[in-house]
């Protein structure tokens, strides 16, 4: 069944029908508005972000996996600020011919991201268009004075990470047929790409710590720790044997001729975090997240640089989204 079968309220009707409620939802998707009970004592926290066929997924993509991943890389922008997700609206667009079955398997997904970070899904809009967009305004919460910044990063801070990175890199190049889907490890670097677990229990324990500086790995470890050092007036100096690579991404860059350093750098949609702590936190550290690595230190100066053997060397590429084939 197509959508221009339907019609616009029976689609919605299709969509909202199986998912899932929670706590705090005072009145649900159906209404003018949804109305919802904010946490008292706690701090708001917004973001948006959107995925667009044929930049961001492909055709061919699974429903589950492009709804998952929809809210999963919100849900990751409020980890990076320390906070908890709350409350979710989007907004759908797409032709009159779509698939309602491939819109349900979207909410489908999108339901399995929810119930695993305890969102809830209270609205949102739906309208034609020429391709398919999907776009999530995400609430959230965060104790007072806690939430993690951009700009507070200090000279001589440690630059660290919560985990490997490189796996969704690996796993576009699966998507796109540059590595077969035949290979053994195809399908878990698959997995990483699209069903990306965002870091929301590491950012509020990183914000315990006392960390006041972070980032996610929406864009690559370069181009989101350039924003931190813009953001610090500062340089960040990376090191290359330092930094942690999915072993499973180093399989699929050894089959394609790769660097997978590169994939760690520049790939992006990893969505660990990257975030700096005083040296003296570093103990804590190692108790609290014992899968997070140190990657670097800020230093006096501007900009990004990766110290390998060889000496340092500036690395300022970052990721743009007008750049053609995103894919």
């Amino acid at each position: 069944m197509q959508i221009k079968d339907l019609g616009e309220f029976g689609l919605i009707k299709a969509l909202l029908r199986d998912q899932p409620h929670f706590e705090g939802v005072i009145v649900p998707a159906g209404d003018d508005a949804a109305v919802v009970e904010i946490t008292s004592g706690m701090r708001i926290v917004y973001t948006c972000d959107c995925m667009v066929e044929d930049v961001h997924f492909l055709a061919t993509a699974r429903g589950e996996d492009v709804g998952f991943k929809l809210l999963a890389s919100n849900i990751s922008d409020i980890a990076a600020m320390g906070g908890k997700p709350r409350f979710a609206v989007i907004t759908l667009v797409a032709p009159g011919e779509t698939l309602v079955e491939w819109l349900q398997d979207v909410y489908r997904g999108l339901g399995e991201c929810c119930v695993l970070y305890g969102v809830a899904l209270v609205g949102g809009d739906t309208s034609r268009g020429p391709k398919i967009m999907l776009n999530i305004a995400l609430i959230g919460e965060i104790e007072p004075g806690k939430e993690m910044l951009r700009k507070n990063a200090q000279v001589g801070d440690l630059v660290c990470v919560t985990g490997p990175l490189g796996g969704s890199a690996a796993g576009l190049r699966v998507v796109t047929g540059k590595v077969p889907r035949g290979l053994p490890v195809a399908p878990y670097v698959l997995a990483k790409h699209y069903q990306p677990h965002p870091r929301v229990e590491e950012g509020q324990a990183l914000t315990r710590l006392g960390c006041k500086c972070a980032n996610d790995i929406s864009d690559g470890l370069a181009s989101e720790a350039l924003e931190i050092a813009e953001a610090s007036g500062v340089s960040i100096e990376l090191v290359d044997e330092d930094i942690p690579i999915c072993s499973k991404a180093e399989q699929i860059a050894k089959h394609s001729g790769e660097d997978p350093l590169g994939y760690a750098l520049y790939g992006g949609e990893d969505y660990e975090l990257v975030f700096c702590i005083a040296p003296s936190l570093l103990p804590h550290l190692i108790q609290v997240l014992p899968g997070a690595s140190v990657v670097g230190t800020v230093k006096r100066g501007q900009g990004v640089s990766l110290l390998s053997a060889s000496g340092a060397r500036p690395i300022n590429t970052a990721y743009n989204h007008f750049n053609k084939g995103d894919l």
